[in-house]
Order: C-alpha cells, then structure tokens, then sequence
C-alpha cells in the first residue's frame, strides 16, 4: 500500500502540475525558436507542450522527397521502388529523411495532398488517407468501377497488375496490363482533394480522374462514389471552398457544385465560360512551338485567382526555350537532352461583377503552392521562412514524366511574381527523381483564423 501511494504522488507532482500551466505565449515563443527534431522531443513532456508541438510540426510547409540516394544512384529505369523517404523542412531549411519508410511510402501510390493530409491508392484499387505526422490511416471505399478495374495487384517488380471491365468510355481510359506507380496519376487520379480535415467523421474527398475527364466525389457518411455532372471536360484543377467545389476546364469555364447538401447529395449551382486573358492568350500563340500551359484555381482571402504556368516543352540549361528539331545539331550524333522546365507564371482575380479575370502584379504578403497538391493561398507571416509574392511549384506533368529516362518529376522550384525570378527549392544531381517530390500544406484557414 505504501508503495502505490508513493508512486500516486510522483504523478501527480506539483512540478508537472506547473509546467503543464506555463503561459501559452511564453510556451510558443520558445517553441518557435526549437528545430523539428527538439519540437517532437518537447512534445513528449505533458499534454499541452504535446498539442502546442503537435500544432507547430503541423504548421510547417513540407516537400516530401524520394532520397537524395535513391535519386542520384538509379539509372533510370527503376527508380520508384522505395517510395518516398525525405521531407524537406522549410522553416529550418533542412532535410529529414526516414531510416525505414512506412509501408504506404513504398507500396502504395500518392495521388494527392490536402489540408496536410495525403491521398494514397493502393492495390484492389482501395485509396486511404495518412496523416504523416500523426501516423493516423482512414481508408476509404474502393475506386474499381469508378476506374474501369476489376483488378489491381501488386506484383513483385512493384507494378500494378491490371484488369479491366469491359466500358462504354474505353476511348477515354488507359488500357494497361500493367502498370508502374508513377503511371496511376497519369493513367487514373490526377488530384485528390479534401472538403474539409477529416474529424468527426465529417468530411467528403473530391477526386479528378480517369484522363481529368471525370469528377468523383465521397462523403464521409457514405460507402460509395458519386461521379458528377460534368459540362466541359477535361479540366485541369480542382479546389474546395465553403461549401462548394470549383472545377476549372481547359476551356476556361468553371463549373460550381455544392457539396453539402442533407443526405450526401451533390447539386450542380453554376457553370460560367470566361474569357481567356489576352496577356496569356498572347505569348502562349508567341510561344506556341516551344511550350506548353498548365491552370490552377487558388482561393486567397476570399478571392478566387487564376494561375496560368508556362512550361518549355525543351528548355537549356541557360533557360533557353528550344524546339524538338533544335535538339538535333550537325556536329552530334546523339540529340541535346533538354528537360521540360517552368519559366513564368501570370496570375489573375477574378471580377464577380464583371466576370472577367484581372491581372495582379503582386500576391502582397501571400505565397502560392501548386503542383500535385490542393491548390493553396498562405500568408507569409503564419508560414516562417515563406516568401511574400511567391509561387512554390513542383512537378505534375504525369504526361510527361515518363517520356525520357533521364528527366522527370524534376520541374519544382520558387517564382517570384515581382521580379520573375526563379530559385530552386531543393537540387539533386539528376533530373529523374521519382515519385515526383509533394507539398504537404496545413489548412492555412486554420492557422490565419
């Protein structure tokens, strides 16, 4: 009895009791001055040093890595066995790599990033979400039919073995025996996005699939997908706000459906053409040999915004645009190996009055990240180490990752909006680095209320 007793008043000792109360000011003062490796230990004190630290790891924009390894040693031809295996600390600038990589990171195929939350599909064609800081699972109902698969099986080279139902959309689908992982966002899911983080079990997962042709939507009530009335597809982004889903196509229209009606149900509430800007419309015909465009729908304080980003379909190491019969030269026999590059982005609000884009010269304290992730808008003062008027990119041509042996997955990097300047976010030796490196974001809703 003496013993349980003794031991009662160690728990419950007023020293604990004390660092348990310690202002909340004060606490985040000094944890915003720990690195991540100090944080997590921090953490590990008492209940409120563990949500503050939890908070703040959250808080800090991620660009989640193959190993620099795994990058620089392979050859090419068999580079995404091990998944990923780094994440790259933007806050302190620095990279943390796993010593052994979670069975997701491996196995399975990352199709999106949400709300700090990611998207992975693995075999029987079943996606899940992981949170990689809480090490939390949530798996969701298959996506076989809404993908034309009957089947999906890993194999032992760690491609998916594929089998198909016979379709009425066959034109509009890979069909594939076999599939590698960094085929299944080209093939199947281009973007995964979430309505809302996923707690209490109240949230939906909005999916762009099958060639960006069709939209498929899950509520977290329901064991099943809804595929969506769509107007103008293929589209090319899709984004979350309030209670409604926006859909941009390539022709320009975005197409509005609200999410949140009783029942799970999905109604259609707006489909607008706009008109293209004329200074993108511009240099793209100026340019029209030599490059290619991608779109992206962000919501920024309430606005919607438009960024268009030009890509060189062959771009030289001193960032000069080139065309296919450049890279052929009378002096070599092999041809020039120049990679697909970003070298400008415009960025445009929309006017709900006018139902015009207008073009904006400085995105003020805010910073973008697009790419394989949710679409999102960050004030730079919440996210440390963030550039006011940038734009972070990483690679999401799934179209032309695969084309060359020597490059792909490569296409990341920081643009300024105000001086067009462009930085790299992180440099490996090669250009072929697959999977294709993730931005993990927190709800920045979260953090700016």
């Amino acid at each position: 009895m003496e013993r349980r007793s003794r031991k009662r008043r160690r728990t419950e000792s007023p020293l604990k009791s004390r660092i348990d109360e310690f202002p909340t000011a004060l606490l985040r003062s000094i944890f915003n001055r720990l690195n991540f490796n100090e944080l997590v230990q921090a953490r590990s004190v008492c209940c409120s040093w563990n949500l503050l630290g939890e908070e703040l790891v959250s808080n800090i924009p991620w660009l989640m890595l193959p190993s620099k390894k795994q990058v620089e040693e392979g050859d090419g031809t068999n580079v995404d066995n091990n998944g990923y295996r780094g994440f790259w600390n933007m806050r302190e600038n620095r990279l943390y790599s796993l010593k052994t990589a979670p069975k997701e990171f491996r196995e399975c195929c990352c199709i999106g990033s949400s709300r700090g939350w990611l998207v992975f599909l693995q075999e029987k064609t079943v996606p899940f979400l992981f949170n990689p800081f809480k090490q939390v699972k949530i798996e969701l109902p298959s996506v076989g039919r809404l993908l034309g698969l009957k089947k999906m099986v890993r194999n032992i080279d760690g491609e998916f073995e594929l089998d198909h139902f016979n379709s009425e959309k066959r034109s509009r689908r890979f069909w594939f025996k076999s599939c590698p992982k960094q085929r299944v966002r080209e093939c199947f899911i281009q973007k995964a996005i979430l309505t809302k983080k996923p707690e209490n079990n109240n949230y939906g997962l909005v999916l762009l699939c099958n060639n960006s042709e069709e939209i498929a939507y899950h509520a977290s009530e329901s064991n099943y997908w809804t595929v969506l009335e769509a107007s103008h597809p293929p589209y090319q982004d899709i984004i979350c706000h309030g209670n409604y889903l926006y859909a941009l196509s390539d022709n320009n229209s975005i197409e509005v459906w609200d999410l949140h009606i009783e029942g799970g149900r999905v109604e259609k509430k707006s489909d607008i053409v706009f008109r293209f800007p004329d200074r993108s419309l511009a240099k793209l015909n100026s340019l029209r040999d030599v490059c290619t465009m991608r779109f992206y729908l962000v919501e920024s304080c309430g606005d919607l915004l438009f960024v268009v980003r030009f890509i060189g379909d062959y771009v030289d190491w001193d960032g000069t645009l080139l065309s296919e019969h450049d890279l052929l030269t009378e002096d070599c026999s092999h041809p020039k190996v120049c990679p697909y590059r970003t070298f400008l982005f415009h960025v445009y609000k929309m006017d709900f009055k006018e139902l015009k884009w207008v073009e904006m010269d400085t995105l003020g304290d805010r910073a973008l990240f697009v790419g394989g992730n949710q679409s999102v808008s960050v004030s730079t003062r919440c996210f440390q180490n963030c550039k006011k008027d940038c734009i972070y990119f990483s690679d999401d041509c799934w179209e032309k990752m695969e084309e060359d042996y020597l490059y792909g997955g490569h296409d990341m990097g920081i643009y300024n909006l105000n001086d067009g300047s462009l930085k790299p976010i992180y440099e490996f030796s090669s250009d072929k680095i697959q999977p294709p490196p993730c931005w993990i974001i927190l709800d920045p809703v979260m953090l700016e209320s």
